[in-house]
């Protein structure tokens, strides 16, 4: 695995990523103020090889774009995230890459935490894999253009999770699910990849550890030969706010 596939594996799944003023911003378990900072060990784990990198995510205030304004949150690769909240919850409205002098637009609310934050709220969001290779006849990441619809939800309002930054209780654990098919072969035809995302936020502190697995990090073989690898990432918090 390039080290360029891996840094945009980081890069797609940053925007799952969250988190003291005197008027609290976005929710206690996703705050937004100004000035907070979260440090994430990433491991992505195949079947052949570990891989570990870090990320930094840092809330760089508001800022206004039209008519409207925008709580932003920039990577340590200069990636900007552009996010508001509501009564419904937190959400992704756009995102800018380095390369972008203004930020592209969602065209709908994308989001990461939906209220009521009590077990059985559900949503859907629409997602795309990030880890699952093609490794025959070449190496390379696979369904990049695949729109995955995701069905998240509140499984626990009472989670523990330990983490290089610590054990955090009263956590909020959120699971989602997912499926797209593949062709293979002719042989094959379609199969169908699962995508699982398990994320748990602590109050006040907010996203602390998620775990993205793709084919349950096994493979497809045809005829004892790999065609599709599946991976898991698990991001969890070594510095936090």
């Amino acid at each position: 695995m390039t080290k360029r596939l891996f840094s945009h594996v980081t890069l797609a799944l940053s925007f799952l990523l969250v988190a003291c003023s005197e008027k609290p911003q976005g929710s206690t378990y996703f705050p937004l103020q100004k000035g907070l900072s979260w440090t994430y060990k990433v491991t992505t784990e195949y079947s052949d090889e570990v891989l570990q990198d870090n990320i930094t995510i840092t809330n760089i205030g508001q800022q206004t774009f039209g008519t409207d304004s925008y709580y932003v949150r920039r990577t340590n690769t200069g990636i900007d995230y552009y996010l508001n909240h509501d009564d419904q919850g937190v959400f992704r409205e756009g995102l800018r890459t380095v390369v972008e002098t203004k930020p592209r637009l969602d065209r709908e609310k994308r989001f990461v935490l939906r209220t009521p934050l009590e077990i059985g709220t559900e949503w859907r969001e629409i997602s795309r894999p990030v880890l699952l290779l093609r490794v025959y006849p070449y190496r390379a990441r696979a369904g990049k253009a695949a729109q995955v619809p995701m069905i998240y939800r509140i499984d626990s309002i009472t989670a523990t999770v330990t983490v290089p930054a610590g054990t955090f209780d009263d956590c909020i654990k959120v699971i989602a699910y997912g499926s797209f098919k593949s062709h293979v072969d002719a042989v094959q035809g379609e199969i169908e990849i699962p995508l699982v995302t398990e994320e748990w936020y602590a109050p006040d502190v907010g996203l602390v550890k998620q775990i993205r697995s793709e084919l349950q990090g096994e493979s497809i073989t045809v005829f004892n030969k790999p065609i599709f690898l599946g991976g898991r990432t698990v991001l969890e918090l070594e510095q936090g706010p």
